[in-house]
């Protein structure tokens, strides 16, 4: 058990960051979040080791397009959704945990932890970002009989929506997600009560403690991104593919996700990304470099900073990485063919049976 103080908040936000592979949220959503949520009370973080196995941990996400998630959700939205969810829940709850690493994400459920004194858990559905909510489920919209709640409260004036659904994972994420597409903003999410149990053999636990440890690193290279690249080799084999400027670059939103391609112009070659918010494929001149859920990161190339897919803009300079799937704290959901098949319909690349990688 550990308390998360300013410093060791930053350094979860920077490496969540970077573990966001072009989504998951901007970093200084996540430093904002830090900081009201420390404002608030203690976050306490506890480890899968202090549950026991049939305690609940419930899921904190944050749904919605990065380009249309404009400022709406807010922390009484935390609060209200809290409310709800706790009175529809089966069971109470011991511990919350993030849906998913990302410079916002793995912020989720901080606020609500601090202010109703219920301490995080050191894990999180997935440990990279991921596009859509099964993916972050854990594999429990495969259970047998399992039924999920969600509670989600997002957006401003009269876009300002609060729901509270219970049925199967699939549907109830489908209407979340609708809800972040109307009130055009993120919404906060409470859902899908499971065991710790469950969470530790599906989950990715230890995945907030990743994200401090690779962010410690961000930090203390910031600003000098060749020594950061050479350490982040050192501890994930980290590969460098190419640097270059953002020669093109286009962004669909679409029922709540971002979806587009970016072409970056290098000494190299032209090195193609694809994007479903997250960065799904990265081909250098037509051969596959890396593939979801691989871990594609941009680097702004005078800071070192990653740049998220929302961010990417013509006639930036960035350096392109990529961190293999085996170095990655991941759900079993990675592995599962029917969940990334949906990958492969919104970017228009083989994802489940890549070209061979370089």
């Amino acid at each position: 058990m550990f308390r998360l103080d300013l410093e060791t908040a930053k350094d979860a936000v920077y490496g969540g960051q970077f573990f966001g592979g072009g989504g998951g949220g901007q970093l200084e959503d996540g430093l904002k979040v830090a900081q009201e949520a420390l404002s608030r009370g203690a976050v306490t973080v506890i480890g899968l080791c202090e549950l026991s196995p049939e305690d609940t941990v419930v899921t904190a996400s944050l749904v919605g397009s990065p380009t249309d998630g404009a400022p709406g959700m807010t922390p009484a939205h935390c609060a209200s959704v809290y409310e709800l969810f706790r009175r529809q829940s089966p069971a109470p709850i011991a511990a919350l945990m993030a849906n998913e690493a990302g410079g916002q994400s793995i912020t989720n459920g901080w606020i609500t932890a601090a202010a109703a004194g219920i301490p995080m858990l050191d894990a999180a559905c997935n440990g990279r970002a991921h596009p859509t909510g099964v993916m972050g489920a854990m594999l429990l919209d495969q259970a047998m009989g399992y039924r999920t709640v969600q509670a989600a409260a997002g957006g401003l004036g009269g876009r300002d929506l609060t729901i509270c659904v219970s049925g199967s994972v699939e549907s109830t994420s489908l209407l979340v997600r609708q809800t972040a597409a109307l009130a055009r903003s993120f919404v906060t999410v409470l859902r899908n009560p499971a065991p710790a149990a469950h969470v530790r053999a599906h989950g990715a636990p230890g995945a907030l403690r990743e994200c401090i440890r690779i962010g410690r690193i961000f930090r203390v290279h910031e600003n000098h991104p060749c020594t950061l690249l050479s350490a982040l080799q050192r501890e994930l084999d980290c590969r460098f593919l190419a640097r270059g400027v953002v020669h093109n670059y286009s962004l669909t939103a679409k029922d709540g996700f971002d979806m587009g391609r970016a072409v970056i112009r290098g000494e190299a070659g032209e090195l193609e990304l694809t994007f479903w918010n997250e960065y799904m494929t990265a081909e250098l001149c037509g051969r596959r470099l890396a593939t979801f859920p691989d871990l594609i990161v941009l680097l702004d190339a005078a800071t070192g900073l990653p740049v998220t897919s929302a961010r990417l803009r013509r006639g930036i300079e960035v350096l392109a990485a990529a961190v293999p799937r085996e170095r990655l704290i991941l759900s079993s959901t990675m592995s599962d063919p029917a969940l990334l098949a949906p990958c492969e319909a919104a970017v228009g690349k083989p994802i489940l049976n890549p070209p061979e990688t370089h």
